[in-house]
């Protein structure tokens, strides 16, 4: 049980915590490198944010949904990670090594949920940076609207307008990188339909969430 597994963290069982970091390494590792791109700083803030959760675990109450609690303290780090990333990182302790996951722990799930697609990452690159990370945090980060609004300090109806202009400008940008880099292509037509295709999908679990 997850309660017994916090309570015993709390009590100072790192076995306990470790086990809490196995299960939510791979989402606190999406939700980081959407908020901090650059992967080094994406690492250096999960490691500094395991340590505050570890360090907050004390005050936590499990009448509380743990996620979202995580996620918050993860985002948190990563925005003061974001304002001091042109300072030296300060380096862990040797106490503290037992408890930090090594990144390489994280990276091996998540990667697979990162973006492969050409015409996808392209059209992406395209959009508002506001709406570039609500999207990555619904569709490659896999949090759900209020989580969202959580790690963003966003009210919800904002998340949901942000993802809905975001949804419609992908669709739209996807054709028109497309058409772009594809005039003349025989396969032109497939791989349009394909882009349409993904935009449409990424649309109707939306509206399915």
């Amino acid at each position: 049980m997850e309660d017994e597994l916090i309570r015993n963290a709390q009590r100072g069982d790192t076995v306990a915590f470790q086990a809490l970091v196995e299960r939510y390494s791979a989402v606190a590792w999406r939700v980081a490198r959407v908020l901090l791109p650059e992967r080094q700083a994406a690492e250096d803030a999960l490691q500094e944010a395991w340590l505050d959760a570890w360090r907050g675990l004390p005050s936590y109450s499990t009448t509380r949904p743990f996620r979202p609690w995580l996620l918050a303290v993860v985002a948190n780090r990563c925005r003061m990670t974001y304002r001091r990333r042109s300072l030296e990182t300060v380096p862990l302790l040797p106490k503290h090594a037992e408890i930090v996951p090594a990144p390489t722990n994280v990276e091996v799930d998540a990667l697979r949920r990162e973006p492969d697609d050409e015409e996808l990452i392209a059209a992406l690159a395209t959009l508002a940076a506001e709406q570039r990370r609500v999207l990555e945090l619904r569709f490659f980060a896999d949090l759900d609207l209020a989580e969202i609004a959580l790690v963003m300090s966003i009210p919800l109806g904002t998340v949901k307008s942000r993802l809905n202009r975001a949804l419609a400008t992908l669709r739209a940008n996807m054709t028109d990188v497309l058409d772009a880099g594809n005039a003349g292509n025989a396969d032109h037509s497939r791989k349009q339909t394909a882009a349409s295709t993904r935009a449409n999908a990424a649309a109707r679990g939306e509206e399915t969430a």
